[in-house]
């Protein structure tokens, strides 16, 4: 059964691609150079062209060459791309597109939600020992600056102790 759906998930990809392909190739082709790969009497225009002792001497006649030698060799990578493409992305394309779009709108305005931790991010691999210490750091309290209000106080008392000792030293030396 598995070997089934991966050969029909092949056979899928295939057809949209093939499908898919050849109509934006038609679309480009017939919109440069007015040419429809589908009919045979435009390859027999190019035969004619050729027998005739055609020469190509022309951007456009270079591209056009290009054009049609490339065909196959992009189709080929495109399949290729195309097999690793996901299902869920492709079928749910419009939703994802939607969300982004919504998003994108309202991102600016004041007061919105922002949900976060919702997803998407990547999955960070860790060792069993960073895993450890988050989990422990995690855990511990947070660290905060230990200034101690009344030591400004203290110091202030000190040092008005210290100056009144000495005055009472110097009063009595006198």
């Amino acid at each position: 059964m598995k070997k089934f759906t991966k050969y029909l998930r092949l056979l899928l990809i295939f057809a949209g691609w093939t499908a898919l392909y050849l109509w934006i190739i038609s679309l480009i082709m017939s919109y440069f150079w007015r040419f429809n790969i589908f009919e045979k009497r435009y390859w027999q225009v190019i035969g004619e062209f050729w027998s005739a002792g055609g020469v190509i001497d022309q951007p456009s006649e270079y591209m056009f060459l290009l054009m049609l030698i490339l065909i196959v060799p992009v189709w080929f990578f495109g399949w290729k791309k195309a097999q690793k493409l996901s299902y869920v992305k492709i079928i749910f394309f419009p939703v994802f597109w939607y969300n982004d779009y919504i998003g994108r709108k309202y991102a600016g305005q004041p007061g919105h939600v922002v949900l976060k931790n919702m997803g998407g991010g990547k999955i960070k691999k860790q060792t069993p020992q960073q895993m450890m210490e988050e989990m422990i750091s995690s855990r511990m309290p947070a660290a905060t600056e230990k200034k101690d209000l009344n030591s400004s106080k203290i110091r202030d008392n000190f040092a008005q102790k210290n100056r009144t000792f000495h005055e009472k030293a110097q009063a009595e030396n006198k």
